[in-house]
């Protein structure tokens, strides 16, 4: 399992010569390309650019609670697997938004049409705070919360998926369809259960 990192702030010099505190987290490699452990047949040929994973990790940042809303650390973990989980067994599969659409990446799912709040129509403020460089203006407890998504999807990768949420769907509060995890509610859709039947 990979080590595990804090989000942290660190002093830099501006163009100006001025000391300025900036988010510094620890992203995915560039230089490397990542695979799903133990996954099913559905993705078991599928690989994974670090771009893809860090900009999941942005939108992960972005849907999923952060300490501030849910200090608990374990159900903020139980939360952001679930997400993942929910996320992954959308790749390769028709039906999101519609069945001529299918998302290869984790990106795919994310900007997918009407399927992520934080991503469409438009970018939430959340999730603009973490685009391109802007995450280096993060607060200390949102950049924590920004490395926590990181190493959530992470140790996914090295671990793989998780029976315990086997969902094809989910949404952000605390009342409506689904069961709750954190701030979020989740379900599996009548194809994802059958799906998910057929998983050795």
């Amino acid at each position: 399992m990979g080590k595990r990192h804090h989000g942290k702030m660190t002093a830099k010099e501006n163009s100006k010569g001025v000391e300025v505190i900036i988010c510094d987290v620890t992203w995915f490699d560039a230089t490397t390309t990542y695979s799903v452990a133990n996954s099913p047949e559905r993705t078991a040929e599928l690989t994974f650019t670090a771009d893809d994973l860090n900009y999941f990790a942005r939108v992960l940042f972005a849907e999923a609670s952060g300490a501030s809303m849910l200090p608990d650390l374990e159900t903020r973990k139980a939360e952001k697997e679930a997400i993942i989980n929910t996320t992954f067994f959308r790749i390769n599969r028709k039906g999101y938004p519609n069945n001529k659409y299918i998302a290869t990446t984790f990106a795919g799912v994310c900007n997918a049409e009407g399927q992520f709040q934080t991503v469409t129509p438009k970018l939430t403020q959340k999730m603009q705070s973490v685009m391109g460089s802007q995450y280096k203006n993060l607060g200390v407890g949102d950049c924590s919360d920004l490395q926590e998504a990181i190493d959530a999807i992470k140790l996914f990768m090295e671990s793989g998926p998780n029976s315990k949420y086997t969902y094809d769907n989910f949404r952000g509060g605390d009342k409506g369809q689904g069961k709750n995890i954190g701030h979020s509610r989740f379900w599996l859709s009548p194809v994802g259960a059958g799906m998910a039947a057929k998983i050795p």
